[in-house]
Parts: C-alpha cells; structure tokens; sequence
C-alpha cells in the first residue's frame, strides 16, 4: 500500500548572505527512528535538509506512516538489548526514501521563494527559437 500520511513538525530557515554570485546547493536527507505501530504500520521519522553554501539553509523534519497488509519483509531489528531498532529495508526503505525526497523537495521549492532564495533545484523553462 504505501506511505498513507505525512505531517512537517519542524521547519527551520535563514538566510545570512544575498551577495553572492555563485549558488551551490545541496539537498540531503536521513531516516530516523522507525516505531511499530501496529501489524499493518510503521512510523517514521525523517529530516530533509537543503544547504545553499554560504547563503544559508532550509531544513524539515516529520513524521510519516507507512502502511501494508505485511509487515514481515518491511523491516528488519538491529542492535542488541537497549539498543535494539527498527530499520527499513527493499521495497519500504526504497518508497520512503523517495517519498522523502520528492516531499523535501517540494516544500524546499516554497519556502525558496519565500525566502527569496533560489530553486534548490532548475526549474523548467521555455526556449524559443527565431524562425531563419
């Protein structure tokens, strides 16, 4: 079935620099803490971050629910005892990951223009050629 929900519980935002000529940008993202919740889901926990060197940052953290008839080849147990978690694997670790990706991405779209920072990524645009 998939990811059913998602919610953005944090979002930080600074620009410390508009004077620059050339913009890097980079866009990374990390899973956390995966919690049972019952025999058909998993909870998420996940951050996207986007760094625009020497300009300044966007960053997101969330939560989302990942639902299926089967759970058993969703995850996998790591860790011993105390330490022991809960970590994605195959399919399920593949549609969060984009999930969280294409979410990320998105968001990061809007509150660039907000901020009156650049797209973290080129946007389409139309190019016209002179008829000869």
């Amino acid at each position: 079935m998939g990811i059913t929900n998602y919610r953005i519980d944090k979002i930080e935002a600074n620009v410390d620099n508009r004077a620059t000529e050339k913009v890097d940008v980079n866009e990374s993202f990390s899973i956390g803490e995966v919690t049972k919740k019952n025999s058909q889901m998993l909870e998420v926990s996940w951050s996207f971050n986007t760094e625009y060197k020497n300009i300044g940052k966007l960053y997101l953290e969330g939560k989302l629910t990942y639902f299926t008839n089967d759970l058993s080849d969703k995850y996998e147990e790591k860790g011993e005892n105390k330490k022991k978690r809960l970590v994605l694997k195959g399919e399920a670790l593949k549609e969060v990951s984009n999930f969280i990706l294409r979410r990320g991405l998105i968001e990061a779209i809007v509150l660039s223009k907000t901020l009156q920072l650049p797209p973290p990524l080129p946007l389409p645009s139309v190019k016209i050629e002179e008829k000869k």
